[in-house]
């Protein structure tokens, strides 16, 4: 086909185009539609003549010669139309015609369209690139990719940081099946991907799919200077940043990995399976990597071309064939100047290098595995066939299959020995990557760093070499574990001694008891040579709501608490309990927390003590955020700002936060903070049981800056709060913003308005952090602990005249109130209840009001005061409204009806009160997937009705329902109930080593997994989310995202069924189980 004809046609169209005036345009897009029309049935003339057989050639030639003349003819017919048109417009020569871009389209070009260039700023060149800005821009460039643009050799360049946010990301670049029969067509990434070294955190990949990563699919193109931490999981082709890479030109450079891979086959830590070539060069990945079959790899699931400079520090599991520190597979790789650290497994071929090499080379390679596990397993490479190897290095200390083995040469599989004595490592490790012009940074007797790849990188030898150190990886998939005492001392060893462990995280794995032994807090400020030398800790600190208790500092040293002095750090999920003590800067969690320190979901109860200033009882002083915190301890400043949170406040948010204890300074003492500059304090409580000091004393906060605002909002105090400066007791109103509104105590609960019965309902505590008590005598806890009691709080002592002038009786229903008439202060302000009891009997007390006349004991109980003496009050024959009820008089009495409201819950019919005034319970209405808790006389449920009271007037009672979020099993029987639905099972649960066992799919997939059996491997894979549980029939030990966890009970068949534990899969999927042993019952709590 003659092509040239056409694309003259179309350029003399535009040509006449651009020059169309406004008015013209209608007419000149009938005139292209009907031009495409005409040439679209050309098309079809010339490919019917190509069938035919073909002209001579000098007819060909002199038909080529007629078109040309006829082109030209009609460009110059064109150029006359456009030049009898009034001036052109500018817009249109903006947009290609309609007809054109059809034409282009069809034609498949990779030009980039001038609405393609509109979506990014830049020209797309390597001198201007495109700009991914922000997480939109990346997205855009994922949903171009994926309809079909590859962007062949054009640029993108990231100029910012991006936060994912954890929300689920679709890879960039992916395989798509089309037509009828599903035939597989590509889309790839054809261009060049600049991260310019800036980090994309929390990447979110869950479920099954293939082509998963950063980018799903690349063919010729670089990725380059990229960091990126998160989660990623699919089938097949997964990696942290390119799932597969195809073409025979491509480069993933300096880039980084911190987090975990999860798959199938094809799986790898920067990228899963290179399909042609590729060089990976100057990149490392940090966590663990895991693939259900075969193929993994710390770098590379299957690899060709080359890998050179790059390192991992990750677990690699392949439940399969071919696991390796850097690649699992490999087909004439060449790998160059890498090591690995961490523990590699598979069922068939494992190495710390490679599992399974066919030809290449593999040069100056160094494995610091911990072990190697497999059928075919040595410490350099599991399985080798005619690959060349040279002067590769292996830790003697690694074992395989559970044994340690001999070094072999530097050119065989299990390379020869690299040791660690005596704190020094042999020499061959500096050999290798101590060169100054590499590109690594050595640190002697350390592990060697990239130097011009971003994220976070450790130099810290593995635990398993040096005896001392933290199991994990530090990043925040994989985090340091801190086990026990010995580590949490280790934390503070290293930090004082310099190591700031900045981006670095931390996660407590157990309950720590501290005994009471001096504790030398994490951070701290030190003098050298008169000068101060700064020891922070920078990183993040998770105790995972773990408990540290028996803490103690003592002394008089500044920067005092369980972490002594924090910058820009984090420390979440800390319940801790002791006794603090020090000169300035002295909290219970981090004395001084400074930078933008964030202390999140966090408690301390005790006692903290400075001789000087700043105390607190969560932070003495703080900067940055406190949130979700709690306090119950005596805070005390010998000389100023002492506060129940946070003694001083500069610049920091405190919020959904409360105290109780006693708070003391000199000046500026306050139930949340002492003092507060540039600061927010919103929805806080104070039940501080007192407040002390010269000057500047509050409920909330003592003081506040003169030259910064600070911002209070909706917090609240406990009324009965003492406030003592210079020895003299007073009591807040509530009015003032720094002692918040007023709350009150009455039957062991907070109240806003003890008379209405409004209980204090904790708004703005998140539900998915608090949980708020329903019993009286208990404060909300965070999630994982228990309720902490309400303490003792003082009540101001009434003196009240008992003689009855001093009270009135006032009429209401069928009996009386009793209204306190004496002055004395704040009397008349403060809520109470009245019970009564006929005078002269032991008679229980009652709150019902009585109808009828006689002499009562009359009793009034002061909110958090305690009861007063009872005192004889005479209600006269007059106050009695409507006649007393008698069941021997005959006389009528009147009837009230209760109606129902059910709430969504089935129906209830109306009930009549009997003779006795009395209405009778009903049934119990039902709701599927909840479980009734009452019947309520108010519809917002705060209520509940008492059936035994006499019912005074027609009512409509509303049922308060909780959702059933419970799977019941019992010992022995088939009946599972899931959700309140009773399901039949076909086989009972049973006791194995004090462990349930059962078929789990019903409770699995009930809690929101998918169950897989694997015959062949004899295996179960559980999948929720980002979360994959392996489990193989006799084995016991599990592995969970990759992580190896042993097992009380190994899993087992019988008689077809697969039973396994359910304890363990339970609360691996996020479930809570309690086990009732008088009932023999699991519990499952959703």
């Amino acid at each position: 086909m003659n092509w040239k004809k056409w694309i003259s046609i179309a350029a003399a169209v535009c040509l006449a185009v651009t020059a169309v005036p406004m008015r013209a345009v209608a007419q000149e897009e009938l005139l292209q539609e009907k031009m495409l029309e005409e040439i679209k049935e050309e098309i079809k003339e010339e490919l019917k003549e190509e069938k035919e057989e073909p002209k001579e050639e000098k007819e060909e030639l002199k038909e080529e010669k007629e078109e040309l003349k006829e082109e030209k003819e009609e460009k110059e017919k064109l150029q006359e139309q456009s030049d009898e048109k009034t001036e052109p417009q500018e817009e249109s020569k903006k947009e290609l015609p309609k007809g054109i871009s059809l034409l282009m389209e069809e034609e498949n070009s990779t030009a980039v369209s001038e609405n393609e260039a509109a979506d990014f700023e830049g020209e797309g060149t390597a001198e201007s690139p495109y700009l991914i800005e922000d997480v939109d821009d990346l997205k855009k460039l994922a949903e171009k990719v994926n309809g079909g643009t590859t962007y062949e050799k054009t640029y993108f360049k990231l100029t910012a940081n991006i936060d994912l946010k954890n929300e689920e990301w679709t890879p960039i670049g992916t395989k798509v099946y089309v037509g009828e029969f599903g035939q597989p067509e590509s889309r790839y990434f054809q261009g060049t991907f600049d991260g310019d070294g800036h980090q994309i955190a929390n990447l979110t990949i869950t479920g099954r799919n293939e082509y998963v990563g950063l980018f799903g699919y690349v063919r010729n193109a670089t990725i380059q200077n990229c960091n990126v931490a998160g989660e990623v999981s699919g089938y097949n082709f997964a990696g942290g940043i390119v799932g597969a890479v195809d073409g025979k030109t491509n480069n993933i450079l300096n880039c980084s990995f911190q987090g975990n891979v999860t798959g199938n086959m094809y799986v790898g830590g920067i990228v899963g399976q290179v399909q042609n070539q590729c060089e990976v060069s100057s990149c490392y990945a940090i966590g663990t990597v895991h693939g259900g079959n075969d193929k993994v790899g710390g770098i590379a699931g299957e690899g060709r071309g080359a890998i050179k400079n790059c390192y991992v520090l990750a677990d690699v599991s392949a439940s399969g064939k071919f696991a390796g520190g850097i690649t699992g597979d490999t087909y004439n790789l060449a790998i160059e100047n890498c090591y690995y650290s961490g523990m590699v497994s598979a069922s068939g071929s494992a190495g710390g290098i490679v599992g399974n090499a066919w030809g290449g080379t593999i040069k100056n390679c160094v494995s610091l595995a911990e072990s190697v596990t497999g059928s075919n397993a040595n410490r350099i490479v599991g399985y080798n066939y005619n690959a060349t190897l040279t002067d590769n290095y292996a830790w003697d200390g690694t074992t395989i299959n559970g044994n340690p083995v001999s070094a072999d040469d530097a050119g065989w599989v299990n390379g020869a020995a690299l040791t660690y004595t005596n704190g020094e490592l042999s020499e061959q490790f500096s050999d290798i990557f101590k060169d100054t012009d590499s590109a690594w940074d050595f640190t002697d007797n350390g592990l060697p760093i990239l130097k011009n790849v971003g994220g976070v990188q450790f130099s810290e030898l593995p635990k398993c070499m040096t005896g001392v150190g933290f199991d994990g990886f530090g990043i925040k998939t994989n985090p340091y574990l801190i086990e026990d005492v010995e580590d949490l001392k280790l934390l503070a060893k290293k930090v004082n001694g310099g190591t700031t462990y900045e981006k670095t995280y931390f996660k407590q794995t157990a309950d720590i008891d501290l005994n009471n032994e001096p504790w030398t807090p994490i951070g701290t400020v030190i003098v050298i040579n008169n000068g101060k030398d700064a020891r922070p800790f920078k990183g993040t600190f998770d105790g995972d709501g773990y408990k540290i208790t028996n803490l103690k500092v003592t002394g008089n040293s500044n920067n005092a608490g369980l972490f002594g002095y924090t910058q820009d750090a984090t420390i979440k999920n800390c319940n801790v309990t002791g006794e603090v003590s020090g000169s300035s800067d002295v909290g219970g969690i981090v004395g001084n927390a400074d930078g933008k320190t964030q202390i999140l979901s966090c408690s301390f109860r005790g006692d903290v003590t400075g001789e000087d200033s700043y105390i607190g009882g969560i932070a003495g002083s703080a900067r940055g955020t406190i949130k979700n915190c709690y306090a119950l301890a005596d805070v005390t400043a010998s000389f100023v700002d002492a506060g129940g949170i946070a003694g001083y406040a500069y610049h920091v948010t405190i919020e959904n936060c409360y105290y109780s204890g006693n708070v003391s300074a000199g000046n500026d003492a306050g139930g949340i903070a002492g003092f507060a500059s540039g600061s927010t304090i919103k929805n806080c409580v104070s039940l501080a049981k007192s407040v002390t000091g010269s000057e500047n004393v509050n409920r909330i906060l003592g003081d506040v800056s003169k030259v910064e605002n600070v911002t209070l909002t909706s917090n609240y105090g406990y009324n009965r709060t003492k406030l003592v400066v210079y020895e003299k007791e007073d009591y807040a109103d509530g009015k003032d913003e720094k002692d918040g509104t007023n709350v009150f105590v009455s039957a062991g609960k907070l109240m806003t308005d003890v008379q209405k019965g409004e209980v204090f309902a904790w708004t703005g505590f998140d539900k998915d952090i608090w949980d708020i008590p329903t019993k009286a005598g208990k404060l909300p806890s965070l999630q994982k602990g228990t309720y902490p009691d309400l303490p003792d709080l003082p009540s101001k002592d009434l003196t009240i005249d008992k003689t009855p002038q001093h009270f009135t009786t006032k009429n209401i229903g069928n009996g009386f109130v009793v209204k306190v008439l004496s002055p004395t202060e704040g009397i008349g302000n403060t809520p109470f209840e009245v019970q009564y009891r006929l005078h002269d009997t032991t008679d229980e007390w009652a709150s019902a009001v009585p109808n009828t006349a006689g002499t009562y004991d009359v009793k009034i109980t002061r909110a958090a005061d305690g009861d007063i003496n009872p005192f004889a009050c005479e209600i006269p024959e007059g106050l009695v409204l409507t006649k007393k009820r008698s069941s021997s008089s005959g006389a009528a009495t009147q009837t009230y009806t209760a109606q129902f409201d059910t709430n969504g819950g089935s129906a209830v019919d109306k009930v009549k009160t009997d003779k006795n005034g009395k209405i009778e319970r009903p049934a119990d209405p039902t709701k599927e997937g909840y479980i009734f808790v009452g019947w309520y006389s108010d519809s917002k449920l705060t209520k509940p009705f008492d059936f035994s009271a006499e019912l005074t007037a027609n009512s409509t009672l509303y049922a308060k329902w909780k959702e059933n979020n419970e799977i019941i099993l019992t010992i022995g029987s088939r009946k599972i109930s899931v959700f309140g639905r009773e399901i039949q099972n076909d086989v009972a649960p049973k006791i194995v080593n004090d462990r349930t066992m059962l078929p789990i799919r019903i409770v699995a997939e009930s809690l929101g997994g998918t169950v897989t059996w694997n015959g062949e491997l004899q295996r179960v894979t559980i999948q929720k989310g980002a979360d994959v549980i392996l489990i193989t029939i006799g084995a016991d030990t599990a592995y969970v995202n990759g992580t190896a966890v042993k097992l009380d009970a190994a899993a087992f068949v019988e008689n077809g069924r697969t039973y396994l534990p359910l304890r363990f899969i339970s609360e691996t999927l996020g479930a809570q189980v309690a086990w009732n042993e008088a009932e023999k019952t699991v519990t499952i709590t959703k």
